[in-house]
């Protein structure tokens, strides 16, 4: 037992998981997440129909640069792409996605994006597996409700938090982890006592500040 918890832990952090899993385990992470069911198949339908688009509007080359996460209708798109106006188009197919209730354009325009900086990818895959991983240890956070994204030393936080203190601590293990400059939190905040979930809210904390 103590081995199969170590492999499934081994795949949440990495992000390994087999697509084919993918709807079979919807309903599944629905109920860990603060999410319904339909909830969260209208947000892998969003995500899916997005991906189509990048391809038909030939964006096919940027399609493995943009990161796509959805959570209840609301779109992160992070990655590293050439043109502005190549971010701009991204966001524009994204908007005219049925179901889309609101983009977050986290695009960075750079002109080496073509490049792989095997350096920096192996850095930013180890932060975001240490957030992840601290994240997961602490009981008081909802570990399923957060997506953590590094780019170039900058942390992105997207999903629900139960609270503003739980969002907080989450910030606060995502800054303290050693070669993060920067996190950017873009999360809602779900209150127990009625059920609502508030807007969602941009947070930026300066690591080097902490």
């Amino acid at each position: 037992m103590y081995k199969i918890s170590i492999i499934i832990l081994s795949f949440l952090l990495t992000g390994c998981l087999p697509a084919i899993f993918t709807v079979a385990t919807s309903s599944t992470m629905a109920i860990a997440k603060d999410r319904t069911v339909r909830e969260t198949i209208d947000d892998v339908t969003i995500s899916s129909k997005i991906q189509t688009a990048f391809i038909k509007n030939n964006f096919k080359e940027f399609y493995t640069r943009i990161k796509i996460e959805v959570s209840q209708g609301r779109v992160l798109l992070t990655g590293r792409i050439k043109k502005e106006e190549d971010a701009l188009q991204a966001v524009k197919i994204v908007w005219d996605t049925k179901g889309v209730l609101e983009v977050i354009n986290e695009l960075i325009v750079d002109k080496k994006s073509d490049k792989l900086d095997l350096a920096q990818y192996t850095k930013d895959t180890m932060i975001t597996s240490h957030i992840k991983t601290r994240i997961f240890i602490e009981r008081r956070i909802k570990f399923v409700n957060y997506t953590i994204i590094t780019l170039n030393n900058i942390v992105y936080i997207f999903g629900i938090a139960k609270s503003d203190k739980e969002l907080e601590t989450v910030s606060s293990i995502a800054s303290k982890v050693n070669g993060v400059e920067k996190v950017i939190c873009h999360v809602k905040i779900s209150k127990p006592k009625d059920g609502n979930i508030e807007d969602g809210i941009k947070k930026e904390i300066d690591a080097n500040a902490e």
